[in-house]
């Protein structure tokens, strides 16, 4: 078998053999012999018992930072829109 491919044998229908060709990407060149890679995909067991509290104050700090954000924003906005909808509705004699 070569580096970063896969030949999976099955039966087919029939009774037929079949083979299948999977193609993985190459695995990068080693440091040294021995050397052992980590899969970037760990998977860990979740413990709802014992919740994070980092990442839970974290990820609602950043949801209360956005929010705040938008609606800043939004009475930007508005308060902008109000400003030009006066300017378009002003027409007096002094003014022009």
């Amino acid at each position: 078998m070569r580096e970063g491919i896969v030949i999976v044998a099955e039966e087919g229908a029939k009774g037929t053999a079949c083979a299948l060709l999977l193609v993985a990407p190459p695995r990068p060149p080693s440091l040294g012999s021995g050397t052992f890679t980590r899969s970037a995909f760990a998977v860990q067991k979740v413990s709802h018992a014992q919740p994070n509290w980092l990442r839970v104050g974290l990820a609602f700090g950043t949801s209360a930072v956005l929010w705040a954000s938008l609606l800043k924003q939004h009475n930007a906005d508005v308060k902008e829109y109000e400003r030009r909808k006066q300017e378009r509705g002003h027409k007096c004699a002094g003014c022009s």
